[in-house]
Formats: C-alpha cells, structure tokens, sequence
C-alpha cells in the first residue's frame, strides 16, 4: 500500500493522512456523522477511519477559514478570486489524489524526516508556526499555499481536543512531495535488499530455503510458485530479521508500467524498471535462524508469497482500466 514504505522506514504508529479540499457539495448522507473539529480528524485519520467534513460538520471557525469554506482557498488564474471549499475529505493515504498528506510524528521522527527530505531535495524543511490554527493553517493551508512542507508545534486546540500525546507534532507535505519521498524510500529498502550475499548465511538457513524448492543465486534465492519466478530476498542486521518477497510483472511499455503503478492501490512495494514492475513483501522475524526451526515458519512464508503472485495479478489486471 502506498505510503507504507514512509511508514516503516521512520517506524511511525500512525498512518499517513491524506486530504482533499473539493468546491463541490458532497451528497446527503456522505458526511460523516457527528461534529468534528480538523485536528481530530486528522488524528483519526491517522488511526484508520476516513472523515468527510462540511461547514455543517466541521466545529471549528479557524479551520473553516484556514480551508477555505469561509474565504476562497483556490484563487483561479484571470478571476478576482477562487471558489469556496465545500467539502474535505480527510482519510488514510493510500496514493489516492489529494492536495496534502500529514504525518503525526514525535521530534526525533521529525528529525529523520527532515534528514531524509533533506537528502532527497536538497533542501530543509521548515516549521513555520505561530501556535494558532496548527493543523489546518501550518500543517494544511501553508503547505498547499508554499508548496513545501513544513513542521506544526500544534496549537492548545489541537492539544485539548484533538487527542495529540504531548510529544507529537505535525509534519504537511504537498501530495506530490510525500508521494515521491515514499517511492524514493521503497525503491532504497529494495537496493538495500539486495546487497545480502547468501554464502554469507548460515548453513541451515540455506538447506531451508532450498528444501522449500528454491535454488540459492548471488544475492538471492528463486523458485517458481503457480507458475511465476518468486525471490527471495534474506534482511541482514544485528540477526537475521527478515526476508523480502520479489515477483514481477512485464508491461507493453514504460508508459502503460507507469500508469499501472500510479493506478495501484494494493499492499505491496513496487518498483518500475523500465517496463516491468516488481511486487514485493516483507516478513519480518526476530530472529530468522530461529524462526526456521518453527513449525509454522513454511506456512507463514508461503502466505507471504501468495500474497505478492496475488497482487501482481491484481497489478496486471490494472492495464485493462488505465
């Protein structure tokens, strides 16, 4: 799933949110019920459920005007001035389109966000904030004006009803941004993947692998399951801690690869080269010398896997739609 990748690699608890502001009306019955200020609904949102707020919902004056449902947000080239927002949707990012996505982080996280952004871009983020309309002014509207990201300190709002731990702040990214910081993020977990030698393994983990039908290459392990080529990646730390399931899938061209993976909304890690795509998972294991002696180590591997030929089918389907 898109954004997953941002959220493993910084070890974030809560799920990227992403919102859209729309000029048009939402149907009766579509908002969501109850009264909700902005902040709380992006921390919701953080936790799984998906908000649709309108100026009859939305509880909170400042975030009415910070998003424009009092005061034109858009302005639109040649006219005087935009159309008023009538509409915010504020659910889990998942690669949908959107106008920002926010992260709520603790400072050390924000720190590594910052390095990393930093890295990618050429360029810090900045935390501009005043205390006052946090998550809806600094971490939504700033980040839609500017362009850039920036940092939110949160506000006694968001603090008193918004449901924020005192060591949490905000983080927006335009859309565009956070999408290819998560892309740029997965396509380094998957080199990073690659640079494991397996003679380096221990003996037994080897014989594992290949009693399961998979023959040892350079850096990785390959067999076949329901008719696909599968790899086997093996994670190295302190232990042995994982293993990364690979399969891919060809396209007719770079330009048909590229819109299925724009169209996708599966759980997988994918990575284009050129015109094919590679569909991966990760199982993770606290100690994979260990866990090869369980009883249920096979099962918990084979899921795995018919979970990536799974999505890669899912994936290949997307070029009858895109």
């Amino acid at each position: 799933m898109k954004g997953d990748a941002f959220r493993r690699h910084f070890e974030i608890p809560g799920r990227p949110v992403a919102v859209k502001l729309l000029k048009e009306e939402i149907n009766v019955g579509e908002a969501t019920e109850g009264s909700f200020r902005y902040c709380e609904a992006v921390k919701l949102a953080s936790a799984g459920q998906r908000i649709v707020l309108n100026e009859i919902n939305l509880s909170c004056s400042g975030a009415e005007v910070s998003l424009g449902l009092i005061e034109p947000l858009f302005e639109e080239e040649g006219e005087e001035s935009g159309e008023i927002i009538k509409t915010v949707i504020i659910e889990p990012y998942t690669g949908q389109d959107c106008d920002a996505v926010l992260v709520v982080v603790t400072p050390e996280k924000a720190m590594k966000i910052g390095s990393t952004y930093a890295q990618l871009f050429n360029e810090p983020v900045s935390a501009r904030f005043s205390g006052e309309n946090a998550v809806c002014g600094e971490a939504t509207r700033e980040v839609i004006d500017s362009g850039k990201p920036n940092v939110s300190f949160l506000c006694e709002g968001a603090r008193e009803y918004g449901g924020y731990a005192k060591d949490e702040i905000v983080i927006g990214f335009p859309a565009e941004i956070f999408r290819k910081m998560d892309e740029a993020i997965a396509k380094e977990q998957i080199r990073a993947l690659c640079g494991c030698l397996m003679d380096d393994l221990p003996k037994r983990v080897i014989e594992k692998f290949e009693e399961m039908g998979f023959d040892k290459a350079t850096d990785h392990f390959m067999g076949m399951h329901n008719g696909k080529v599968v790899k086997l990646y093996v994670m190295k730390g302190e232990k042995l801690s994982g293993v990364a399931v690979f399969t891919s899938v060809k396209f007719k061209s770079e330009d048909e690869a590229e819109k299925v993976v724009g169209s996708y909304s599966g759980s997988g890690l994918l990575y284009r080269r050129e015109n094919w795509v590679d569909v991966s998972k990760i199982i993770e294991f606290d100690d994979l010398e260990r866990a090869i002696r369980e009883p249920d180590f096979e099962r918990r591997l084979l899921d795995v896997i018919k979970e990536v030929i799974r999505e890669a089918k899912d994936l290949k389907a997307l070029t009858k739609i895109v």
